[in-house]
């Protein structure tokens, strides 16, 4: 099953649908509860969860389309250099392991062996996949080709140059993931500090208001302090979630993962340490 981006739109509209219906809902039983802190909760899982999932998919099968991409061209070369037509390459490669990149060369033998020259059908076949890896070799080899360029060449550099670009992608990652890390520790952090405070300020302060000293009142309630920090601490979840993303994946949406994870640690935190 191909996932590709306009899945992952697809699903992220449904799911911020359905967390606006739950959240309206929810505002109208719960509108002057503390229950609706949680709610929120709730409905920000039910926003980036699906779409977190389906964006995890689609990663990893946008990788094995790029780790095998290399392989099959150096296929291609090989096949070029001894002589074999393109078209017959092709047909032998569609029946190797590639993965998922399998499937795809085959529906690409069926439009060669309907009528399509290669060039058409690999244009069609970049289009379908939609991954910005296979349109960059897409355009290498069609230029490539168009000026007369030896075919096995043209597979061995272009594979070369993807190979390139997925170690540096495979560095980039390792390089940036102690930032992610950064980002999950800064808001494990706020949670503990301010549950400690919460626990040793607020509430002896929320006590000794309502005792005999009467000129001691903190300027909040512990039930406002508890809101307040929560609401905070859905925030810092939120934009350091995507923050995340953006620096280790380079996408927004790879960052909803680390959004549903850190929403939920924030909302489970205070629910049992500060409910």
């Amino acid at each position: 099953m191909i996932i590709t981006k306009k899945t992952i739109k697809k699903t992220s509209m449904i799911s911020a649908a359905a967390a606006i219906v739950f959240f309206i809902g929810a505002a109208f039983f719960y509108l002057l509860s503390p229950t609706l802190d949680y709610m929120i909760v709730i409905a920000l899982a039910i926003g980036v969860i699906p779409p977190s999932i389906v964006s995890m998919l689609h990663n990893r099968w946008r990788t094995k389309i790029e780790k095998a991409t290399p392989e099959f061209l150096r296929d291609l070369a090989t096949a070029s250099r001894t002589g074999i037509p393109l078209q017959v390459a092709l047909e032998h490669a569609s029946k190797r392991a590639y993965g998922p990149l399998t499937n795809e060369l085959k529906i690409l033998v069926a439009h060669m062996s309907w009528g399509m020259n290669f060039n058409e059908a690999l244009d069609e076949f970049s289009d379908r996949i939609d991954l910005p890896l296979i349109k960059k070799a897409t355009v290498l080899i069609n230029e490539a080709g168009k000026h007369g360029g030896d075919l096995s060449d043209i597979f061995d550099s272009t594979a070369k140059y993807l190979d390139n670009i997925n170690a540096w992608t495979i560095k980039r990652k390792q390089q940036t993931t102690p930032y992610v890390l950064i980002f999950y520790f800064s808001v494990f952090i706020f949670l503990f500090i301010i549950i400690i405070i919460s626990n040793m300020m607020f509430a002896p302060l929320s006590h000794t208001a309502s005792g005999s000293v009467s000129f001691i009142k903190p300027i909040i309630s512990q039930a406002q302090s508890k809101r307040l920090f929560l609401h905070a601490a859905l925030i810092e979840s939120l934009f350091g979630g995507l923050i995340a993303g953006k620096i280790n994946e380079d996408s927004f949406v790879d960052g909803l993962k680390h959004v549903a994870v850190l929403s939920l640690a924030s909302g489970i935190a205070f629910y049992l340490f500060l409910h």
